[in-house]
């Protein structure tokens, strides 16, 4: 299912720009298919191997690359280590600003009434959503409620009395300077521990991370520059000597809304209240997975079921019954 998501997803974000088009002003997600390359050494080549021929089966534009392909690929690369990549040409990046400000142009040309004030309680009455309160005192009356809230879902979900397994978990991203000139851009590279990633951001710079597999949970917006100069800085440079010389310009610290069960979507009716529905947990793929949760959604909401992807998979439900959805591997 998280393939055909991500499949839906980028046909999407392929065309956003048209898709979202308001008065002849086209939008600007700005969507840059650089690819994805996941490095393998021999620990983790069966299980890039396994998600190489799962993909491909479903029709996934991925390819097994040997050495030679990566050296061909990103000739700075160090690959003594390696033993191949997997390569998904149609993946890439876009700006998140942009595909938001898309969106909701769109929401308005279409109808869709933005109100930007903040939700304290969510009133239930005999089982079914009954109103809405803000912290301007509104008290909206409502059948229906989508928690959407990314890190603040269970926040949100305690307010309809719902306990969602999904907490706040500070992610780190930096942008450094390689001093030296590509003539060649990066696609996302993802080491072999699948915590470590880089790619060209914008102006020929350097985007890169390490997610901390301990970090705890809370709202921590410091972005720690001792963690990039210690643990970041280092490994990239391992991978590519020529940022031996790079100068950080930046860093900032954002939360992913981590589902602490299996690092899979919840999507879909939550518990025993009707008109409660949700779609969170994303663990760091929300945007990535956007176009499709939002349409499949949308059916289940209007029709009561699924049509263009089932997504009954990833709902509420299987903390109940223990059918977890686990992926091998997530960046």
């Amino acid at each position: 299912e998280n393939i055909k998501i991500s499949q839906y997803s980028i046909g999407i974000f392929e065309n956003f720009d048209d898709l979202m088009e308001v008065d002849g002003e086209k939008a600007h997600a700005e969507f840059k298919q650089h690819g994805y390359l996941f490095l393998a050494n021999e620990k983790n080549w069966p299980m890039i191997q396994k998600n190489y021929e799962t993909q491909k089966s479903l029709g996934a534009k991925v390819s097994l690359l040997s050495i030679d392909e990566i050296k061909k690929l990103i000739p700075h690369m160090e690959t003594a280590d390696l033993v191949g990549g997997a390569f998904g040409s149609r993946d890439g990046s876009l700006d998140p600003y942009g595909a938001m400000q898309g969106y909701k142009r769109k929401d308005k040309e279409l109808g869709v009434e933005y109100l930007y004030e903040e939700v304290t309680d969510i009133e239930v009455k005999r089982k079914k959503i009954e109103s809405v309160k803000t912290n301007k005192g509104a008290k909206i009356p409502c059948g229906m409620v989508v928690n959407a809230a990314g890190p603040s879902a269970s926040i949100v979900g305690k307010m309809a009395g719902i306990d969602l397994p999904v907490d706040p978990v500070r992610k780190m991203a930096y942008v450094f300077d390689p001093k030296i000139k590509f003539d060649y851009d990066l696609p996302l590279v993802i080491d072999t521990d699948g915590l470590l990633y880089f790619r060209h951001e914008s102006g020929k710079t350097i985007l890169t991370g390490k997610s901390i597999p301990d970090e705890p949970v809370g709202f921590n917006f410091e972005w720690d520059r001792d963690y990039y100069m210690d643990v970041v800085w280092p490994q990239v440079a391992e991978r590519v000597p020529a940022f031996e010389t790079a100068r950080l310009i930046r860093g900032w610290a954002g939360h992913y809304a981590m589902n602490r069960l299996d690092g899979n979507a919840i999507v879909g009716h939550f518990g025993d209240i009707a008109g409660l529905y949700g779609a969170v947990g994303f663990s760091g793929h929300g945007l990535q997975q956007a176009p499709a949760i939002g349409k499949c959604l949308s059916e289940l909401i209007q029709f009561g079921e699924y049509q263009t992807i089932d997504l009954s998979r990833f709902s509420f439900d299987r903390f109940r019954t223990g059918k977890l959805v686990f992926e091998e591997e997530m960046v």
